[in-house]
């Protein structure tokens, strides 16, 4: 589920840099077709198994996924900008439907994250300047490094 963090950064990075030359669009927009079709992909399965209970919990994996999203967006910090197979009739598509294998805002867009927000989701502390989660040691990259206190 590691793909939608970048796509999300990928959305919310095509938005701050539009005024870049027309290379960066078409890497980003290569970048974004890539990234949002292995995304459908993964929920398009996940959603598939919606209603199967994952071994050995009593939890399905619909509702797994709502748990992680809520997760995400409680850790992101920046409201509802990831959902789970299922959301409210009011979450859904055309405000019609509550099946969700393209979790998008409600003009049907994707949702774009910060870099703040996705290094407190994958650092799993909330705060982009403590590290733990996937990076105990925090990023290594440029952007990640501007946020690590040392």
């Amino acid at each position: 589920m590691l793909i939608r963090f970048s796509l999300y950064g990928y959305v919310n990075c095509e938005l701050k840099n539009n005024n870049r030359t027309i290379g960066f669009s078409i890497l980003v927009a290569g970048l974004l077709g890539v990234e949002s079709g292995q995304d459908a992909v993964i929920r398009s399965l996940l959603y598939e198994r919606a209603n199967e209970k994952v071994v050995p919990y009593k939890t399905t994996v619909g509702e797994f996924t709502v748990k992680i999203s809520q997760l995400r967006n409680k850790l992101g910090n920046d409201g509802l900008k990831d959902e789970g197979l299922k959301v409210p009739i009011e979450l859904g598509a055309e405000k019609k439907i509550q099946g969700n294998v393209l979790a998008a805002d409600e003009d049907s867009l994707s949702y774009g994250r910060t870099p703040e927000e996705i290094l407190r989701i994958v650092y799993g502390t909330g705060d982009e300047k403590s590290p733990g989660g996937f990076y105990p040691k925090g990023g290594d990259g440029v952007i990640a490094k501007r946020y690590l206190t040392r």
